[in-house]
This record gives structure tokens, sequence and C-alpha cells, in this order.
């Protein structure tokens, strides 16, 4: 009975509102990233005026959400106290994420004295790009011999979509996807396949494919349409499969 009451105790005494500190994850989809997918963050709206998210101007006992396109404090540990200021770019992924941009990364892992979550993550993608080592970055050299095949069709996709992409952006999503049937139509301000045509994942999952005129001149759609694969190394290493057909194997010497 005092186990139980002791139990009942620390329940009790516990805050509810510490929360996991939020994992980091990478995203590029292409000319639908804000900004031009500058360094920034993006999380889900739940995340947004909390002790990890939240205007440089707030208390701490009172944090206030960041709006869009304005500068934002993002903590990477429960007490927040390690912390760092960034472009705040809306909402997008899960719950209790930061997903951050290539650039971002780009950025702040060149610095010293990073928020100790932060440095972990720079060092594994760091691991993840040596993984790339014996191959071609076919983007960063489309001319080499194993890479022209590849890129040409890469960019034949993205010039098919293109001019879908960029109607829909003019006339916009809903008089485009009008009078086309659903394999046609497209979401997510146009960047997206309408219906969910990706996956299934191992869990069973499909999402909806990013389609290649999204994706910024000099990038190209990834196999599994979840991200642009861009020639930077260690972001489109950490994409995984995704991106690892744009780095074929060099051959032995």
């Amino acid at each position: 009975m005092l186990s139980k009451v002791l139990f009942f105790v620390l329940l009790i005494s516990t805050p509810f509102s510490l929360i996991a500190a939020p994992k980091l994850t990478i995203y590029d989809d292409g000319r639908s990233c804000p900004a031009n997918c500058d360094a920034h963050v993006v999380v889900h709206r739940s995340l947004n005026g909390t002790k990890f998210v939240h205007s440089p101007d707030s208390d701490d006992d009172n944090p206030v959400a960041c709006k869009i396109n304005t500068a934002c404090e993002i903590c990477f540990d429960d007490n927040a106290t390690e912390c760092l200021i960034t472009q705040y770019r809306g909402s997008g992924p899960g719950k209790n994420t930061f997903d951050l941009t290539p650039a971002f990364y780009q950025e702040w892992c060149a610095k010293d004295a990073l928020p100790g979550a932060l440095q972990s993550k720079c060092l594994a993608l760091q691991q993840i790009e040596r993984k790339l080592d014996g191959r071609v970055n076919c983007i960063k050299e489309p001319d080499n011999t194993l890479c022209v095949t590849l890129i040409a069709e890469a960019e034949h996709a993205q010039a098919l979509d293109t001019p879908k992409y960029e109607q829909c952006l003019q006339v916009s999503q809903t008089t485009y996807n009008r009078d086309k049937q659903n394999a046609e139509k497209r979401q997510h301000h146009c960047a997206y396949e309408y219906e969910s045509n990706g996956g299934p994942n191992s869990r069973g999952l499909k999402w909806k494919r990013l389609l290649p005129g999204a994706c910024r001149p000099g990038t190209y759609v990834g196999r599994d349409g979840l991200d642009c694969c861009s020639g930077v190394a260690f972001a489109d290493a950490a994409f995984g499969s995704e991106c690892i057909h744009f780095y074929p194997k060099k051959p032995l010497q």
C-alpha cells in the first residue's frame, strides 16, 4: 500500500508539462519550401508558443508563439537553457519535431558551442556523409559517365512537370484541379500529388509524393517523392535511400 501511495505522490508532484525535447529532422521540398529553403525551422502548431519554440521577447514563464517569417527562439533541452534564434517559417512536421533545412545545418554546424542536441545531430550528419565516400555526386558532376543518363532522366521528368506546377501556381490549385482526374490533380501548394501514391512503408502507410517540377533547377526529386536531392552531400546522405541513386559507386580501380 505504501508503494502505491508513494507512486501517486510522485505522479502528482511531477509536472505534466514535461515533454521530451523535440527530435531534429532535415527537409527540403524544393520550391514549396518557404523562403527558398533558407536557414529556418518549421514545427507542428502544438509546439509553437511553448518553452521549446517561442518569440525571443517572451518571458520565461509566459512563452509567446512565434509569428511566421520572424526570428524565433528554439530550445533543445527541457530546461530551455540551450537555445538559438533562427527564422520561423510556419507549421509542417509531426508533433514534437524541429524540421530544419540543409541551409540551417550548414550555417549552425560550422559554429562552436552549440546546444548539445544540435551538436550531436551535426556529428551524426558528418558520419552519415562519410557513407558516400567512394561514390560520385552526380548532381555536382552531371557530365561524369556514371551520371549522364541518370541526370538526363531526372531533368526530363522535371521539364515535363515544371509547366504543370507553374500553371497550377498561376491559376490557383483549386482552378487547376477543377477539370483534372485525381491522378493529375495537385495538392499542398501545387507541389504534391493529390492521391497518396508513395509507399507503403514498413508500417503500411502511404503518402503524397513531391512532384519533380517542385524541385529547384539543378535539384531533383528523390526516389520516393519525399524531398529534393540537392547535391549537398550531408543532406542527401541523411535522406538515405531517397537520394542514394544520385551517388553511384565509383568503379573499382
